[in-house]
């Protein structure tokens, strides 16, 4: 390893006044860019990453058309080297983690609770994701030393390596190291042909080994049924599901006829969009899909609603329409017109933020409970964004903590139950806006800020304004 104070060990680099330090002087003098580098890393740790991430994005790449796709699969080991070693890491801090909490007598039924939902705050993924990041891990870095290998030196990616983890996680030991031997015996083919091929090949061989599980994995797809709807775009939303073969084949032959009588029919619509219509009208009756009646929590200034004013308008938990949407929505059509309740609710000038409530009940319901989704729209847990299930005390009741509006947010149910991991400290944060700070059990901090209302986005651009006629450099600064 090279040093930067020993001038006995050769290829080293000492620190002479005046002498060029650039990449074709240290060659020349025998240094190790390498083994300086490596260096660099291990004495500086996470802060001489962030340093060469920095560097790996702003550095230009210039070169021939064959130097940038060689650039491009460069950078895709590069990522997949770094995806092996956050693996790694997550092992060694779960591994940690239990070991300190073992000794303490602390959690000895489930040792590593909370500790996916804090690689997933880090990794700025739902609580989720970051679990299923840890499951994997653990068997690439654990259970498969040929395929962690292969991660290293470049032979696949850590895509494929992950693909492998989930095809033989459910295997036994034994089995999970002899299809990575047979994979690797194959390889590249088992490698080059794709995903599809490399998901087909272990589940042959898995299937050859453990025969038994072909009737535990029929269980487990009926049991693991699942259909979830969530937010697309600003205009969609997508359904998504899971459900054993038989049920998707069952509704495949449904909506094929289904699709087939409307174009017999000469039905204009396209066959995806009589399935749409028949999956809408199957799982809620209505017929007339531009009059459904329906509840629905509409959040909008005054000036949209009575005088016409452009900004947009809320619906929580789904995302912003148009001011023109939101009075077409409120109003219907001539032949049917809506009947509408307005609750009038105020943001604090400047902040955004609702006019507090207060309630001393310990259990969260009616208006209170409204009042809290309406404010937080999702999961108030940094990057989870799931829809709220349940509402929290963020300095928990056992804790003292009051039932008011301020020491409440919306959770789903997972990162509500995180929270009661060792160590793991909640606290609402004055400022802008509701927010509050997690603290995890390793000691770092996230904050969340409760997203902005109609109405605030008035008073930035106004605020915006103001500034610029205030500072007329800035404004000229902004137009060059």
């Amino acid at each position: 390893m090279a040093t930067t104070s020993s001038p006995q060990i050769p290829g080293t680099l000492c620190a002479v006044p005046g002498e060029e330090l650039s990449n074709a002087a240290l060659i020349q003098r025998g240094v190790e860019i390498g083994a300086l580098v490596a260096e660099y890393l291990a004495c500086a740790g996470a802060a001489a990453l962030r340093v060469l991430a920095t560097v790996v994005n702003e550095t230009p790449m210039e070169g021939t058309a064959f130097d940038r796709v060689e650039a491009l699969g460069a950078f895709e080991y590069l990522k997949s080297a770094a995806s092996a070693r956050q693996a790694d890491l997550a092992c060694a801090h779960e591994d940690a983690i239990i070991a300190t909490r073992k000794s303490a007598g602390v959690r000895e039924k489930n040792p590593s609770w909370g500790i996916g939902a804090e690689v997933a705050l880090v990794l700025r993924q739902p609580r989720c994701s970051g679990v299923e990041f840890l499951h994997l891990s653990r068997v690439i870095s654990r259970d498969l030393p040929l395929t962690r290998a292969a991660v290293g030196d470049d032979t696949i990616t850590f895509h494929q390596a992950e693909i492998v983890a989930r095809g033989v996680r459910h295997l036994k030991k034994e089995n999970q190291r002899l299809i990575e031997e047979l994979l690797f015996t194959d390889c590249p083919l088992c490698f080059s042909g794709g995903d599809a091929l490399l998901r087909e090949s272990i589940h042959q061989w898995a299937l050859l080994l453990e025969p038994e599980l072909e009737e535990d994995s029929e269980q487990k797809a009926r049991a693991g049924r699942y259909l979830h709807v969530y937010r697309f775009d600003a205009y969609r939303m997508r359904i998504d599901g899971l459900v054993p073969v038989e049920y998707g084949a069952a509704i495949l032959q449904v909506l094929a006829r289904e699709e087939g009588r409307g174009q017999a029919a000469g039905d204009e619509r396209t066959r995806g969009q009589i399935a749409a219509d028949y999956f809408l009208t199957s799982m809620t009756g209505f017929t007339d899909h531009e009059n459904m009646r329906v509840r629905l929590n509409l959040v909008m200034t005054e000036g949209t609603f009575f005088t016409g004013e452009g900004e947009p308008a809320l619906i929580p938990g789904f995302g912003y329409i148009s001011a023109d949407r939101s009075r077409q929505l409120l109003l219907g059509t001539w032949q049917n017109p809506e009947d509408i309740e307005v609750l009038r609710l105020y943001t604090a000038p400047g902040a955004g933020d609702l006019v507090a409530m207060d309630s001393k009940a310990r259990v969260i319901s009616g208006k209170l409970k409204w009042f809290v989704m309406l404010r937080d729209q999702h999961c108030r847990t940094p990057g989870c964004n799931g829809l709220i299930r349940e509402i929290d005390h963020v300095v928990q009741a056992a804790r003292g903590g009051p039932s008011s509006v301020e020491n409440l947010d919306g959770r789903c149910r997972s990162c509500n139950a995180t929270k009661e991991s060792p160590g793991w400290v909640e606290e609402t944060v004055p400022g802008v806006r509701h927010a509050l700070r997690v603290t995890t059990s390793s000691g770092q901090m996230y904050e969340s800020v409760a997203p902005r209302l109609p109405g605030l986005v008035e008073q930035l651009l106004w605020r915006l304004n103001a500034d610029r006629a205030a500072n007329p450099v800035a404004k000229d600064h902004d137009k060059a």
